[in-house]
C-alpha cells in the first residue's frame, strides 16, 4: 500500500487518507511511503511505513536503527534536530484544537528549547530473566530491546547495562523494573528495582545504592543535582528527567517571579521541590509547596528549609486553603491534568498569574478553558524537548489575569 502523507497527528503518526483515515507510524508530512496494515480501529487504520518512497526534509538521514522497530523507546527518531520544533508544533495543533484561540496561537509562536541526546537521569528499564535482556519494551510487544547505542541514556549507563543484566541473572532476579536516577554529569547512579524480591540485592558496578522496592538494599538513597541551588533527590521520586534542561526550565521559573514581582508562591505538585527552589531564587518570600509522596515531600522539606511542606493530595490541600493569599500557582500535574476539584479551586482562586506546565496537551487544553473564561489571558508557551526521540513535548504556559 502507497500513501501521501498530509500531517501529523499528536501521537507522532503521520495523517493519510484513502477512503478512509490513515495513522502512520515513522511517516512525516510530504511523504510518500509505502505502508503496511498494522489493526483497524474506530474507522481509523494504523500502519507502520516500511519504505519511504520520497522522503520529507524533516527526515532524520541517520537514525538509530533500533527505533520503531526492535525498540519502541523513541517515535521521532526520525525527525531531524533541526525539525523537531516544526513536528512538534504540527503534531501538536490537533491535540489543542478543543483549546481558546490565545493558547494555540502561543504555541504556535512559543519559543523551542531542544535537548541534545543522552538526556535521561531517570528511568524505568524492563528486566527479562529469560532473555538476560535489560531495557525498553519493542514496539506493541513486551519483548525487551538490547540498548546497544541508545541515544536516550547516557553513554556511561549504556555501557554499564551488559554488566547489570550478568550480575541479575547470576543472582536468579526475578522479572520487574529496574529504576535508575543518575546525577547531571552520569558519574553517579542509584537503582530501586521495582519486582518481588526480599533481601539485599547484589552490588553492581557504577551504582553508589541498589534498593528493592519492598524493603532490602545498600548504599545511599538520595543523590545530589548540581543546579543553581543543589537539590537532594530520593531515589524513587519525581524530578524532571532531562540533564540538559533542567536549568532552562529552572531559569524560566525564576524570571516568571522576579518579572512579575510574586512573593507568595503555591508549587501544588511539587515533588522534590525543583520548581518552588527556582521560586525561592526568583525571589518569592513565601513558598508553599504540595507533594502527595511523603519521602519527595521530605527530600523538598530538607531542599527547602523555609517553605510550608504540605505531604497530602493536592484535593485535600486546595481544600485546607493552600492557595489563600497565593499570587502566582505553579501547577506540573500527573499526565491527567487537573481534578475537577482543583481545576475549580484555582479558578476561583484570586491570583495572579498560574504557571502551567503539562506533557499531556489536550489535557492542557481542558484546564485552560475554565482559566481563561475566569479572565486569566494566555501570555506565552515554552516548549521543552524533555523527552527527545519521542513525540511528547513538555509546554510551559503562563496566564496571567487580565
Amino acid at each position: 500500500m502507497e500513501l501521501e502523507v498530509i500531517a501529523l497527528a499528536f501521537g507522532g503518526r503521520g495523517v493519510a487518507r484513502l477512503d478512509q483515515v490513515w495513522l502512520v507510524a515513522g511517516a512525516l508530512p510530504g511523504e510518500r511511503v509505502q505502508v503496511e496494515e498494522e489493526r483497524r480501529r474506530r474507522g481509523v487504520v494504523e500502519g507502520r511505513a516500511v519504505r519511504v518512497l520520497h522522503p520529507s526534509p524533516w527526515r532524520e538521514a541517520e537514525p538509530c536503527p533500533q527505533a520503531g522497530t526492535t525498540c519502541g523507546g523513541c517515535d521521532f527518531a526520525h525527525v531531524a534536530y533541526r525539525f523537531r520544533e516544526q513536528a512538534y508544533k504540527a503534531s501538536l495543533a490537533g491535540a489543542l484544537r478543543g483549546a481558546p484561540e490565545s493558547l494555540r496561537r502561543a504555541v504556535e509562536q512559543g519559543s523551542f528549547f531542544p535537548s541534545p541526546w543522552h538526556y535521561r537521569l531517570r528511568g524505568r528499564l524492563h528486566w527479562d530473566p529469560q532473555q538476560g535482556q535489560l531495557g525498553f519494551f519493542a514496539p506493541r510487544s513486551h519483548r525487551v530491546a538490547n540498548l546497544k547505542g541508545c541515544r536516550v541514556l547516557s553513554q556511561e549507563l549504556v555501557a554499564l547495562l551488559p554488566h547489570w543484566a550478568k550480575v541479575l541473572g547470576a543472582a536468579s532476579f526475578p522479572a520487574g523494573e529496574v529504576e535508575f536516577l543518575e546525577d547531571l554529569a552520569a558519574r553517579q547512579r542509584l537503582v530501586l528495582f521495582r519486582g518481588m524480591r526480599p533481601g539485599a540485592p547484589p552490588e553492581l558496578p557504577g551504582v553508589q545504592g541498589f534498593w528493592n522496592l519492598h524493603g532490602g538494599g545498600w548504599g545511599e538513597r538520595e543523590l545530589f543535582l548540581a543546579l543553581p541551588e543543589p537539590l537532594v533527590v530520593p531515589l524513587g521520586s519525581f524530578v524532571q528527567g532531562n540533564r540538559f534542561l533542567l536549568e532552562p526550565l529552572w531559569c524560566t521559573v525564576a524570571e516568571v517571579v522576579r518579572d512579575g514581582g510574586f512573593d507568595r508562591v503555591v508549587d501544588l505538585y511539587g515533588g522534590v521541590g525543583f520548581l518552588a527552589a527556582a521560586a525561592w531564587q526568583g525571589g518569592a518570600r513565601q513558598v508553599r509547596v504540595v507533594e502527595v509522596s511523603r519521602r519527595a515531600a521530605a527530600a523538598a522539606q530538607k531542599n527547602l528549609p523555609r517553605a510550608q511542606v504540605w505531604a497530602t493530595q493536592a484535593e485535600a490541600a486546595v481544600q485546607q486553603g493552600v492557595l489563600e493569599e497565593a499570587q502566582l500557582l505553579i501547577l506540573d500535574p500527573p499526565r491527567g491534568g487537573l481534578s475537577p476539584l482543583v481545576r475549580r479551586a484555582a479558578e476561583r482562586a484570586k491570583l495572579q498569574a498560574v504557571l502551567y506546565l503539562s506533557c499531556d496537551p489536550a489535557c492542557l487544553a481542558r484546564d485552560s478553558q475554565g482559566l481563561v473564561r475566569r479572565g486569566f489571558q494566555v501570555v506565552w508557551a515554552k516548549l521543552f524537548d524533555l523527552f527527545a526521540g519521542t513525540h511528547h513535548v513538555e509546554l510551559a504556559v503562563l496566564f496571567q489575569r487580565a
